[in-house]
């Protein structure tokens, strides 16, 4: 009875171990995010001095885009506009991906200027040694020298002047969402001038969508010395960070967009996330700054640097570190610790989606590669499992005949084994591959911006989201809310989910039954506890997890067939087909 009480006990703490992962990481809200960034700014709002406590009201976006001198961008994987003051590029939609499934909605609008609610940019400026008050030179003048629209066939000229260096940049556009700033300064003065190239990529208040979920990186991150490193919000509101290195670029992330500083890479930076309160509103900065430079009087020097505002598409993100020798850009992306596997996964994930024209189908394609790969595996556990489950009787009956003598019970069933050719630990093997796959295709499915807004079949329109429909609003049937938010969520079952828990528990039925009765009835209950606990998880990821269990249903089924052992699914086959049973057709 201790035994059982412990197990019980164990099974209870275990559940709502799951149930709390379930409520505060699987299904955060955004509620909580603006809970945490509400109570930052409260606390760096009692920090500040009174007279610094100016909270400037939000203007529309429409009104903050139509001041200041602006040069318009217009690409085809982007459009808005460049405010000359600070050379900033603060007004950017993604002329690819709409905000929601819903076209009317709109574009993504990446970047709003300052003064609004939610604000962002990136910047790249100069600035001389010890410069007061405008550190980053986001409030230096810049003056339009030629050109009217930055787009792929149109770059536009600026100029500027800073500690008696005349600066000329020439900006470009290409394609997708990089602006190219080339910069050719010369010293008109009589002395020599030192400065530094500084560019930032701002965030103004949490970004709206924000997940707060720890699987992917949201907030500043940058690479140097191809090293990654990154801040969640969070963090980065409790401590500043710095770091130097060779090249690299710095930004501000989200699970799929991405706008960054890209320092020249050809000389060492200093990267810096800062946190701070500006006008009543919480500030991001993640910043480069490089190496000094001197110019001596009548001395001229070139530098590139770029400016990103986009999506993290792999393919462009690679090009740009092979095109253009930028370090690390694709590791924007957040691969995670299992880079190694989810890279390949991914990538696999993405082309089978491209070529198969549904990215449903490419995740089904993808499963039965995979299990194709570890076939060899898994055959070996399921014919050990086979086994296993064909001296199961013989094994209770030694359970019965020995159960005051538990030494002499495991020599007995040790003997059995042997005799039998069943290995117990064999079927743990598969686990250990299968649980790192898992957790690579699960990261996979989360950051692969292809799968967003991907649909599949009829309900299924974004396979980078929880199912829409659930037994709540009837499956669609009934006018209410199929995913909502709190404790109903937990019970908001979608046709995925329900596949899930019962191809789980069709596979429990071919697994050899425990031999301790309480054991076994827990064991019975998993799947459809887990059933509750991954309802709210991306449909690909479910839908990946039900293909999985169905291929391996049958691999399995087949091999205990094959070893003569019967199971209840061959019962209800008998049952429904009318055939005999092979024990009493033996007698």
């Amino acid at each position: 009875m201790t035994e059982q009480r412990r197990l019980i006990l164990a099974f209870v703490l275990s559940g709502l171990v799951l149930m709390a992962y379930f409520f505060f990481f699987v299904q955060p809200t955004q509620e909580a995010a603006r809970a945490d960034a509400q109570a930052e700014m409260e606390r760096l709002a009692a920090e500040q001095p009174v007279a610094e406590q100016i909270v400037t009201p939000a203007q529309p976006r429409e009104v903050l885009v139509a001041t200041g001198t602006r040069i318009p961008v217009d690409a085809p994987g982007i459009r808005g506009s460049l405010l000359t003051t600070g050379s900033r590029l603060d007004d950017i939609t993604l002329n690819d991906y709409d905000k929601t499934l819903d076209p009317a909605d709109g574009q993504v609008e990446l970047l709003s200027p300052m003064g609004g609610e939610r604000a962002g940019f990136v910047a790249d400026n100069w600035t001389l040694p010890g410069t007061v008050g405008d550190t980053l030179g986001i409030e230096t003048p810049w003056a339009v020298v030629s050109g009217t629209t930055l787009s792929p066939n149109m770059p536009v000229v600026l100029q500027t002047s800073v500690g008696g260096v005349d600066i000329e940049r020439t900006l470009s556009v290409d394609d997708h969402f990089l602006v190219t700033a080339s910069d050719v300064l010369t010293n008109r003065g009589a002395q020599p001038v030192t400065l530094t190239r500084r560019g930032v990529a701002r965030q103004v208040n949490l970004p709206e969508g924000l997940l707060n979920f720890f699987i992917i990186q949201e907030g500043p991150v940058s690479v140097q010395d191809d090293s990654y490193h990154d801040h969640t919000y969070k963090k980065a509101a409790k401590e500043n960070w710095s770091n130097t290195g060779a090249a690299g670029w710095a930004g501000i992330t989200d699970r799929y967009w991405l706008h960054a500083a890209i320092a020249p890479q050809d000389g060492n930076t200093t990267i810096d996330y800062t946190h701070s309160l500006i006008d009543g509103n919480t500030v991001w900065d993640s910043a480069y700054a490089t190496d000094a430079m001197t110019l001596s009087p009548g001395a001229s020097l070139q530098s590139t640097a770029y400016l990103y505002a986009g999506a993290k598409e792999r393919p462009v993100l690679e090009a740009y570190e092979d095109e253009l020798g930028i370090i690390g850009m694709s590791r924007a992306i957040d691969w995670g610790m299992m880079g190694i596997l989810v890279r390949p996964i991914m990538w696999s994930l993405s082309w089978l989606g491209s070529m198969l024209g549904n990215y449903g189908l490419g995740i089904l394609a993808l499963t039965f590669f995979i299990k194709l790969l570890m076939f060899p595996l898994f055959n070996k556990q399921y014919q050990s499992q086979a086994k296993m489950k064909k001296v199961m009787p013989e094994v209770k009956k030694l359970q019965e005949r020995y159960k005051d003598d538990r030494m002499k019970l495991q020599q007995e069933m040790m003997g059995l084994y042997k005799k039998e050719g069943v290995n117990p630990a064999a079927g743990c093997l598969p686990i250990i591959p299968t649980i790192f796959v898992f957790f690579a295709l699960y990261k996979a499915v989360f950051i692969d911006i292809d799968l967003r807004h991907a649909p599949f079949i009829g309900y299924i329109q974004d396979l980078s989201a929880p199912e829409s429909i659930s037994i709540l609003n009837g499956f669609g049937f009934l006018p209410f809310e199929g995913r909502p938010t709190g404790i109903l969520a937990f019970i908001a079952l979608g046709p995925l989910a329900l596949l899930y828990g019962i191809t789980m528990s069709l596979m429990y039925t071919l697994t050899p039954p425990s031999g301790d009765p309480m054991q076994a009835k827990i064991f019975k209950l998993m799947p459809w506890l887990f059933m509750f606990i991954l309802a709210s998880f991306p449909a690909g990821l479910l839908l990946y997890w039900c293909w999985n269990n169905v291929l391996s249903f049958f691999q399995q089924w087949y091999i205990t067939r094959k070893n003569n052992v019967d199971t209840p699914v061959d019962a209800f086959i008998r049952k429904i087909t009318g055939k005999p049973d092979p024990a009493d057709a033996a007698e």
